[in-house]
């Protein structure tokens, strides 16, 4: 990861109170990639699961191109005189590096949206951006740059040329969008929803909830929280608010901005506002909430809806969420991640949109649930039963709990079949699929289901 900078090692020693070894460097990138070292290159080791970045502070500075490096290990300082570069001494690397980043955010008075909760952040967060970028430069999120280390890269990209910012924020302990908040220090916030996400970390949707709510703790008083009126633990939200002199808007099906109507197609979400009929090129019910969210921001920055629907008319819609795609079938690739509020979306689009097909559910398992993942899945195999589906075809441990949830509620174990491996479950799979059913494939992202997909694609 690099950032293009016009600084000087004091200057930033200043900036995170480290303290500057050496003389004095310019600065003009920041990486935390010792792979990425350009010519006057500050590096900032991470100590990480598999690596510690110090093991490579040398390596760097042995070409010639690194000016400057931060370290938390004292013993490791006396390298910046041996190769004539400078050092900054600092109690953890990965807190200095998002203090830098908070730093440089000052600068700036721009609009900063941040968006986070259980579902649909990555794509409410491109479509924010895609709406405000028709107008100026719109800095966003690359990838899944969602973390303590790409939430502090993505702002480090501010430019003067920027006039927003969209900032996605994802967790799954306690504090840590907190953390993110306060790089980022948002001046509208989006939570799209609130629901059984990472669990195992957090416990339960109040603690989901009141982690959600950490992205009000970088924002000043007077500034606006979009917050979705029809998803779990408002109230928790509002209060946390109150407190801090914070507006909430509501939005969603119900709330503050809510659509007059909606229709799902298979290659299309069309939204009406305020007499506005928006067509956005997606499949999939979660676009309602993100387009609705994006009015709501929009809104707030003076666009008109007519603008607004200009612009979401050529929105590109996120890979892996939903995607429709052609193959021995209609596949419906949702392979990016799952949690019970996700599956009950997708199947929810696929009951309103292929209502005369023979529908097929592959589905794998949901992680990070914790103590409930079992009774978690069989919840979602009891929403799947009564969604219009014909057959269920799990791969999994904990998904296996689907075909008692599904069986439990109407499905005949005939429609059922639980595959010991994923090979077995695609073998199956290219015999049994017509040409005209629609499979919909959905699991964690360590569940790799996109083999699935990319198997019925041939």
């Amino acid at each position: 990861m690099i950032v293009r900078f016009e600084t000087t090692s004091q200057t930033i020693a200043d900036a995170i109170h480290g303290v500057h070894h050496g003389s004095v460097q310019p600065v003009q990138y920041i990486t935390t990639d010792s792979r990425l070292v350009e010519h006057k290159s500050l590096f900032v080791p991470i100590a990480g699961n598999k690596f510690d970045g110090h093991d490579f502070i040398e390596d760097v500075c042995k070409t010639g191109k690194c000016t400057s490096f931060l370290t938390h290990k004292q013993d490791i300082v006396s390298i910046a005189n041996y190769y004539n570069v400078s050092a900054i001494y600092c109690s953890d690397t990965l807190q200095a590096y998002t203090a830098i980043a908070r730093w440089h955010r000052k600068k700036f008075d721009i609009p900063v949206i941040g968006v986070t909760g259980t579902n649909g952040k990555t794509t409410t967060k491109e479509m924010i951006a895609h709406v405000l970028s028709t107008e100026g430069e719109c800095l966003k999120t690359q990838k899944n740059y969602n973390n303590e280390i790409g939430v502090p890269f993505t702002i480090l990209h501010l430019y003067d040329n920027h006039r927003y910012a969209v900032i996605e924020m994802g967790m799954n302990h306690p504090g840590e969008i907190s953390r993110l908040s306060q790089v980022a220090l948002p001046t509208i916030a989006v939570i799209t929803n609130i629901g059984e996400g990472h669990l195992e970390f957090l416990g339960s949707t109040e603690n989901v909830a009141h982690a959600k709510a950490e992205i009000l703790d970088g924002m000043a008083a007077g500034s606006i929280c979009l917050l979705n009126n029809d998803t779990k633990h408002t109230d928790i939200v509002k209060k946390k608010a109150r407190e801090k002199n914070i507006k909430i808007i509501t939005f969603g099906l119900s709330g503050d901005i809510a659509p007059t109507s909606y229709a799902l197609f298979h290659n299309k979400t069309v939204v009406e506002y305020d007499s506005v009929e928006i067509t956005i090129p997606a499949y999939g019910f979660h676009n309602v909430y993100a387009a609705i969210a994006t009015i709501a921001v929009a809104g707030i920055m003076g666009k008109s809806i007519v603008k607004i629907k200009e612009a979401l008319h050529n929105f590109k819609p996120v890979a892996m969420r939903s995607d429709i795609r052609k193959g021995r079938c209609t596949i419906i690739d949702d392979c990016y991640n799952a949690n019970p509020l996700s599956m009950e979306y997708a199947f929810k689009s696929a009951s309103m949109v292929f209502t005369d097909k023979r529908k097929i559910a592959v589905l794998s398992d949901m992680k990070e649930l914790g103590s409930l993942s079992k009774d978690l899945h069989h919840e979602v195999g009891e929403k799947l039963a009564i969604s219009g589906f014909s057959y269920l075809f799990i791969w999994g441990n904990d998904a296996r709990c689907y075909a008692d949830g599904a069986t439990k509620n109407g499905f005949d174990k005939s429609q059922v079949k639980i595959f010991d491996t994923k090979e077995e479950l695609i073998a199956f799979l290219l015999d049994f699929v017509h040409s005209d059913d629609v499979v919909l494939v959905k699991g964690s992202r360590s569940m790799k289901m996109e083999e699935v997909v990319n198997a019925l694609e041939q």
